[in-house]
């Protein structure tokens, strides 16, 4: 870019970006393709829009109009400049019940408007498995369709009209009803009927979804719109800014038949045998992505529900109907067909199911390894009878290549997403990818199918558009870019061949040259991949993150910001270890700062993006590896050493919390250290939680050497437990620590401490200080595996009064904080701890803890009645806020259970990602403004709510909620407590 080309843009008003960090971050989408653009425009209106488009055409700059970046062939990406219509264009507007229409932005999300229209009991029709990122701007340009084309059709189906941006800069109105465009839809008529035999020749009736390039054998049938044209465009033409849509009532019921398969052939036979039963859907997926579910969280409830551990299979049909349910569904069973048969009514079962299949790419390319199953012929489509011999066909293909291929996705609609698993590493299998391509597009023109059905021609599939549509039709649709886009600055290059794209060109960066790491990594990566490249490898670009609800990913949610996303994060990071940004310093850029500091590390992206992308571990990596190289900061000392601050905090507790509270000191804090002074710091206790432990003991062995020792010790009867007091609870709130040996004992256990713990690390781990989170875990793993060492008990005696070696190493340890007990079980394994396996097998969340006892045992222990504060007949409403660790590694609905067993208590579990606090993070000064707009969701939330009590068990969470709200948020503990008789 030119000085006075950045100046012509800076004129027209509109936030436009030329940053590296930007360019970055737009160089892809959700496909295997890279190119990096000139710059980014994020247009609030569609004037903003226009200018920018003016400008760009009189500089001849291409124009790539593009939404959430979901595309997986390419279309969102182009060498020009990006014009995102995702990030302000979120408009819901002219809501019109009675004619059942509504006006959206380009940029709103499928998702964000069936949330709106829900209420009044209307939905968008057309359902893409990306609902939950995907824009109507983007299903637009694609003509998106989804499962339930049988019912719904096509997105051009619901389209009344369009805003958009012509080349030329002009801002008008497409529709049956407008005037505009008149001569260009006169002459594009006139193309249309010319080749009408051409059409019927090559697209032959029955094919339900979309042919690939512009709609003109739809426009033949609706002479009037251009909205037939616009729609299957891929932003080649214009840029849309707004729509007005047709809604659909919401369907008065729904039921799901499950077929389970032994082969993907008998399934496919049975999606044939089943057309005349009227589905809304039937949905396809097969073993491959179903194993790809083993082990994640995220998944589990859905594989019990299909009973896969138990009851393995190859194929699933999920067969839905709207209406006459009851009638169909046992239409569907009396069929026989399959190895077993499952029928949901419920909801949120059926929920379940419809998880599995919306994750289905992200599944198959989260496997482990360098060959992952690759979008490329997934889009093509047949008659839904001639899937069997289609799909007989594709494997006639692969067979003699070797390859393994998963077929999933749209049986009802003839469309299978099927994606042939190679490594694109590797050079035999980018010339196996090639054969591929080449076989399959001449396949799909033996059965008069459509190459590029739903997710549109873009890079990928360019050259082949010659052969599947024909000189005659190729010819008009190039006659129609013209009349549109006379100087070709939309998306140039897709759709039609200009020699720039092949399927096998503008590959990933990290395809063509293997990313060589500058630094030798420290962590295991030991969920999934062993290796850092693996996991970062995992993003596929897919854009899950980019949801709007919790957990997955809460900067995102709170900015709206593409670099705030896990994917752009693990785009950057890419880009850094490429050697693509300023100044080539792989571990040393601004762009790679902006990707590592705002990363809260609080694990959501882990178990909610089906890859598995572990953001919070590849960033305590270059952390490391900066530290490694150019030493450790101050601050980043001090922050690891939580624990040595307490303890000397400690030593004249009332003396710290004075100094620490005064404005001066405060200053100098946040000058020297970047600690805000906005921010509270905690204060010490005036008595540490393990000394009250120590003295309650020796009273506790004075009473039992006073009393019948026999009875004193049926109080223990269910055995030791051990209570890891972690850095907050010995400090700073030591009245969480007696809550739980209240609770404990109550239960009947025998509470100890470990003499001569450690800090679990959990503070220098998120410091990047890993060698010293090593040594931390390996003294305390140590410790808990060690023969001689000792447990400090309440009360000791001599059957309790020292840890035999079978005591300690069977007995269960409990945390209080969520953080720590996830070093313990999760971290400790990434540090390559000896021994973190058995210790970890052993270590319970608290709350976790209890409410197992208490699902065994209902009747363990007694409950006062209700609090003597709440009415006769009014329950406490309690909110439970689940601290991010603990939702990443378990389902956190069992906090609910608990709460409720309580007497007079009724809980409400908030869907809420991480509170922004984040230890160190929320207490940075330059972090405090996005520490507390990530906090917006969770204090919403509770103010909705209106509890009596809030409970949020991590330390941070607490510390937030208190500095920013007037709730005094309670530990599960103490609640538990107050409860006990």
């Amino acid at each position: 870019m030119t000085s006075a080309q950045e100046k012509a843009f800076a004129a027209t008003g509109c936030d436009v970006r030329f940053d590296n960090l930007t360019r970055q971050l737009f160089a892809t989408d959700a496909s295997i393709y890279q190119i990096e653009p000139i710059g980014v425009a994020f247009p609030r209106s569609a004037s903003q829009a226009s200018a920018v488009i003016n400008v760009a055409a009189a500089e001849n700059i291409s124009v790539t109009p593009r939404g959430a970046g979901t595309s997986l062939v390419g279309n969102a990406i182009g060498e020009g400049l990006i014009v995102d219509f995702s990030r302000y264009n979120r408009q819901i507007t002219d809501l019109a019940l009675e004619k059942r229409t509504v006006r959206v932005g380009a940029g709103v999300v499928l998702d964000q408007l069936n949330a709106f229209l829900k209420p009044h009991g209307c939905c968008f029709g057309p359902d893409v498995a990306t609902s939950a990122r995907a824009t109507l701007g983007g299903m637009i340009a694609n003509n998106s369709s989804g499962a339930r084309v049988p019912v719904y059709g096509t997105t051009a189906d619901h389209v009344i009209s369009t805003e958009i941006v012509l080349a030329d800069g002009r801002i008008v109105n497409v529709g049956p009803g407008s005037n505009s465009l008149g001569a260009e839809r006169d002459k594009i008529g006139n193309l249309i009927r010319a080749c009408t035999g051409e059409m019927a020749e090559r697209w032959p009736p029955g094919l339900l979804k979309r042919w690939p390039g512009y709609g003109i054998e739809r426009f033949s049938r609706a002479p009037n719109n251009l909205n037939e044209i616009l729609a299957g465009s891929e932003g080649t033409l214009a840029a849309i800014f707004s729509a007005e849509l047709k809604i659909s009532p919401l369907p008065r019921e729904k039921g799901l038949g499950l077929i389970f398969f032994a082969s993907i052939a008998d399934a496919l036979q049975a999606t044939v045998e089943l057309l005349d039963l009227k589905p809304a859907a039937i949905e396809h997926i097969d073993r491959p992505l179903l194993d790809q579910t083993k082990s994640q969280l995220h998944f589990q409830a859905a594989r019990d529900l299909l009973e896969l551990d138990t009851e393995p299979c190859d194929a699933i049909l999920i067969v839905e109907f709207y209406d006459d349910v009851a009638e169909r569904l046992a239409l569907l069973q009396s069929r026989k067909l399959g190895l077993r048969t499952k029928i949901c009514r419920d909801g949120h079962e059926m929920d379940l199911v419809w998880s599995v299949r919306k994750a289905g790419l992200s599944l198959l390319t989260g496997c482990v390894g360098a060959a992952k199953p690759v979008a490329f012929i997934e889009d093509a489509a047949v008659r839904p009878a001639q899937l069997p011999e289609y799909v007989r066909g594709l494997r006639s293909i692969m067979k003699p290549l070797g390859l393994e291929a998963s077929y999933y996705g749209h049986a009802a609609s003839g469309l299978l997403h099927v994606r042939p698993v190679l490594d694109l590493h590797s050079a035999t299998d980018l010339k196996k990818y090639r054969q591929v391509a080449d076989q399959t597009s001449a396949l799909v023109r033996q059965f008069k199918g459509s190459l590029s059905a739903e997710h549109g021609v873009g890079i990928a599939r360019t050259e082949y558009m010659r052969e599947q549509l024909g000189d005659e039709l190729l010819g008009v649709m190039q006659e129609i870019k013209r009349t549109f886009d006379p100087k070709s600055i939309f998306n140039p290059g897709k759709i039609f061949s200009d020699g720039r794209h092949k399927i096998d060109n503008h590959l990933r960066e990290n395809f063509t040259k293997s990313i060589e790491l500058p630094f030798a990594p420290r962590l295991a990566f030991a969920f999934k991949d062993g290796s850092f490249i693996g996991n970062l490898e995992q993003c596929n670009g897919c854009g899950g993150c980019r949801k709007d609800t919790p957990i997955m990913c809460p900067t995102f949610i709170a900015t709206g910001e593409e670099i705030m996303s896990t994917r752009g994060r693990a785009n950057i990071i890419r880009a850094a270890l490429e050697m693509r940004t300023n100044g080539h310093d792989s571990l040393r850029s601004a762009e790679l700062d902006a990707a590592l500091s705002n990363c809260l590390s609080c694990k959501g992206c882990t178990p909610e993006c089906p890859s598995n992308v572990n953001l919070a571990l590849l960033k305590a990596e270059m952390l490391y590896a900066r530290h490694q190289r150019d030493g450790l900061p101050l601050r980043e000392r001090i922050f690891s050493s939580v624990d040595l601050l307490g303890r000397l905090g400690c030593v004249m507790p009332r003396f710290a919390n004075a100094i620490a509270d005064l404005k001066p000191v405060r200053a100098l804090m946040e000058k020297a250290l970047s600690i805000s002074a906005k921010r509270s710091l905690p204060h010490y206790a005036s008595e540490r939680f393990d000394r009250w432990f120590a003295k309650r003991s020796v009273t506790a062995l004075y009473e039992r050497r006073t009393n019948n020792a026999t009875v004193a010790d049926r109080r223990y009867r269910r055995g030791p437990v051990i209570l890891w007091d972690d850095t907050f609870v010995r400090y700073h709130e030591p009245h969480i620590g007696r809550a739980a040996v209240k609770v404990l004992e109550a239960l009947g256990f025998e509470v100890s401490l470990v003499k001569n713990r450690k800090c679990c690390g959990r503070p220098a781990f998120s410091q990047g200080n890993l060698d010293a989170a090593a040594k931390l875990g390996k003294h305390n793993v140590d410790l808990l595996n060690s023969s001689s060492s000792q447990l400090s008990t309440n009360p000791p005696s001599p059957s309790y009064g020292a840890a035999s070696n079978s005591q300690l190493s069977s007995t269960p340890i409990l945390f209080l904080e969520p953080s720590c007990w996830s070093m313990f079980v999760d971290d400790y394994r990434e540090l390559t701890i000896d021994n973190a396996e058995t210790v970890a097998a052993r270590c319970f969340l608290f709350e976790k803890f209890i409410d197992d006892l208490l699902d065994r045992e209902p009747d363990a222990v007694h409950f006062k009645d209700r609090p003597a504060s709440s009415g006769r007949d009014q329950e406490v409403n309690v909110a439970i806020h689940p601290h991010c660790h603990a939702k990443s590694l378990m389902n956190p609905a069992f906090m609910a259970r608990l709460v409720e067993r309580l007497p007079g208590r009724k809980a409400q579990l908030l869907d809420t990602g991480c509170c922004g606090m984040a230890g160190a993070f929320g207490v940075l000064a330059e972090k405090y403004d996005l520490s507390v707009q990530v906090a917006k969701d969770l204090l919403g939330k509770i103010a909705n709510e209106h509890p009596d009590v809030v409970v949020a068990s991590g330390t941070s969470c607490r510390h937030q909620i208190i500095d920013l709200t007037n709730a005094r948020p309670k530990h599960m503990a103490e609640l538990l407590a107050e409860t006990m008789l």
